[in-house]
């Protein structure tokens, strides 16, 4: 009996070595890719966040305007370097214009805000001139 448990134990040792290194491995590489994944949604987080307080403010500014005519559309004066500078004074977060203009028109649309009178800096990369 002794010699079969001491057999058992043996086997199981070198069973546990060579495995061992391959889990190491893969749990190594699960672990690396969830910070990765986590990283990447933490920062498009932040992004949508400071690109909706961008939003917000030129709404909010747009209703304290003054209007003389109240049948004319109210303009909500934006642009990406609104986006650009909440996202590096709220958030640290260094973007291009380009990342900033997609980040702009995608939450305008999610918010509904395209349909509206609006004014941005970037109209011209919209259709398709430099």
């Amino acid at each position: 009996m002794p010699t079969a448990l001491l057999a058992a134990v043996v086997t199981c040792t070198a069973l546990l070595a060579a495995v061992l290194p391959t889990a190491r491995h893969r749990i190594q590489q699960y672990r690396e890719e969830h910070a990765r994944r986590t990283a990447a949604e933490h920062r498009r987080r932040q992004l949508v966040n400071a690109t909706d307080w961008a939003i917000t403010t030129a709404v909010r500014a747009c209703w304290d305007r003054k209007v003389d005519d109240w049948r004319a559309p109210r303009i909500m004066l934006i642009s990406v370097a609104d986006v650009v500078r909440r996202a590096e004074d709220d958030f640290n977060l260094q973007i291009s214009r380009e990342e900033g203009h997609a980040l702009l028109m995608d939450r305008l649309e999610f918010r509904g805000h395209l349909q509206t009178t609006l004014v941005t800096d970037d109209h011209d990369q919209q259709e398709g001139t430099p």
